[in-house]
């Protein structure tokens, strides 16, 4: 190990004790609710008013499966829940009151969702001149684009720049070398931040622009980062000047507000440059330490307009959860205000972009539906790269369609797992898929997280989502859909490049897998939109 690494583990402190604590005791708390119950049941039964906790219970049963049956789930969420109500009796009911929900009251809800999708629409550039181009280029891309700008308030912007950098040891010194002009304001969203080169080093630039008067804002997500940051480095941002929060702080009790995390990755300097894609900001991302082989991701940069919508989608999130209800406009921040500050920064006509930003409780789901939209629309090839395949049965269905239909239907994922149990659920759909016709490769020289789907050199989209149901129904994310760009063609040759390093797997081994997994493959399909 390196000798720099090597002494910023020595100096971390224990915050993996923290963690450990928060799911020990959340652990304790769910079993004693769920034995309190059974308890009831076993000691009231030995006395002849046992019935009246059980039809309790069970009216309490039926009321939540009729919830759930007639609610706007998605189908799978409500197949594993009555799943559960049917397998735990009475527990199961609980259960979903806990843990289903999205927040914990429907004011709660209205008051996040109301916030936030007002700051986004407050903050999203008119931009009906520019859909009108796409239009006239192409439809499809067109319904695409119009229907994120409608439903997700996301605008489409032209006047951009685009570089797509494969590999996280490829973009982050360019990353290192923006920051350090950075001469009006830095903003910082990660899901993961941990002590090491890649963090450390940017770290230190924060620090310093923030004594030059930059105006520094920092959030990360507290589970996320739990095991990797001293657990008040927040203290310590805010001493050298750098507005600076956890975002959802991590509770030990039991507590749904745990299930939405702030998955993105966001870095905005000046309003001029924006960075994204699947690295968060540890070693392991940029292959100066190995836990599963090379680690495969990506990173880009906007400079130009585009910017505009990651500095929208940022203002959305920090006006809520950093409690400051005075944030300026995004408006007032975006690229034709900042020009003349960072004159360096010329933008060419690299395409149209749409940077989109998912919010779990509003009730919409646009990359899910770009996503499916991308796939059904497809003429030639639709190329996907994700870390972990747990598609709902929408996706699943239009994946299916579409290399039945003839197109080029491929999906990479990791040769090395992170998550063996996701590894194993991500696995069970290889069958029916691969005998509808896709083709599926895993990435054999180690972990792949990168989220790519690209499709006829029209179409692309990057950034945090994975293909499975936390990303497309639970988390913040971002990703920005890119149309008509000569860059697709280098998103579409990194996907390409994947599968030539990695290994096609055989609809043959799929067909002779062994009952007791496929048992337990069943069991994990179950509740794989739970996990």
């Amino acid at each position: 190990m390196d000798k720099k690494v090597e002494k910023i583990k020595k100096k971390r402190k224990p915050s993996t004790i923290r963690f450990i604590v928060a799911a020990l005791v959340f652990l304790l708390g769910t079993i004693i609710i769920v034995g309190f119950i059974l308890a009831l049941i076993l000691v009231d039964s030995f006395t002849k008013y046992f019935y009246i906790p059980l039809i309790i219970l069970f009216l309490l049963d039926f009321i939540c499966g009729l919830f759930i049956a007639n609610s706007q789930s998605q189908v799978d969420f409500k197949v594993s829940w009555l799943t559960v109500l049917l397998c735990l009796p009475y527990a199961g009911a609980l259960l979903y009151i806990l843990f289903a929900q999205k927040i914990t009251t429907k004011g709660k809800k209205t008051l996040r969702r109301n916030f936030i999708t007002k700051k986004l629409k407050e903050g999203r550039s008119t931009c009906l001149k520019v859909l009108d181009e796409v239009k006239e280029k192409d439809e499809s891309s067109y319904v695409i684009a119009n229907k994120l700008y409608k439903q997700s308030y996301a605008a489409i912007y032209k006047n951009t720049s685009f570089e797509y950098y494969p590999l996280g040891e490829i973009g982050f010194p360019v990353m290192i070398e923006e920051l350090k002009k950075a001469k009006k304001f830095i903003f910082f969203e990660y899901f993961i931040i941990e002590s090491g080169y890649f963090f450390d080093d940017i770290y230190e630039i924060l620090k310093q622009k923030s004594k030059e008067g930059v105006d520094v804002r920092m959030m990360y997500d507290d589970f996320g980062s739990v095991s990797k940051i001293d657990t008040f480095f927040y203290k310590d941002a805010r001493k050298n000047g750098i507005k600076c929060f956890r975002f959802n702080r991590l509770r030990p009790a039991v507590d749904i507000r745990q299930n939405s995390r702030d998955h993105r990755k966001i870095l905005i300097i000046d309003g001029v440059v924006g960075f994204s894609g699947g690295c968060n900001i540890a070693d392991e991302y940029i292959n100066k330490t190995v836990r599963f082989g090379k680690w495969k991701d990506n990173i880009f940069m906007l400079k130009g307009e585009a910017v505009n919508g990651l500095t929208n989608i940022f203002l959305s999130n920090w006006s809520l959860y950093s409690k400051d209800k005075n944030v300026e406009l995004a408006s007032s921040l975006y690229f034709d205000k900042m020009r003349d500050i960072r004159p360096d920064v010329v933008p060419t006509f690299d395409g149209y972009f749409q940077p989109v930003g998912e919010i779990p409780f509003d009730g919409e789901n646009g990359t899910r539906d770009a996503i499916i939209q991308m796939i059904s629309s497809s003429k030639k090839y639709c190329y996907i790269s994700t870390p972990y395949l747990i598609p709902d049965s929408e996706i699943i269905t239009a994946l299916e369609s579409a290399a039945k239909g003839g197109v080029d239907v491929r999906i990479v994922t990791p040769g090395i797992p992170d998550k063996k149990i996701v590894y194993s659920i991500s696995r069970s759909y290889y069958e029916n898929l691969l005998l509808n016709g896709v083709k599926i490769y895993e990435y054999t020289p180690g972990f792949n997280h990168a989220k790519i789907f690209v499709s006829d050199d029209k179409i692309a989209l990057t950034g945090t989502s994975n293909l499975d149901f936390r990303s497309l129904y639970l988390h913040f994310e971002n990703s920005v859909l890119i149309y008509q760009s000569p860059k697709i063609a280098e998103i579409r040759d990194d996907v390409l490049g994947m599968c030539k390093d990695g290994k096609e797997v055989d609809v043959k081994d799929s067909l002779h897998i062994r009952f007791g997994k496929r048992f337990v493959w069943a069991l994990l399909r179950i509740i794989a939109p739970l996990i």
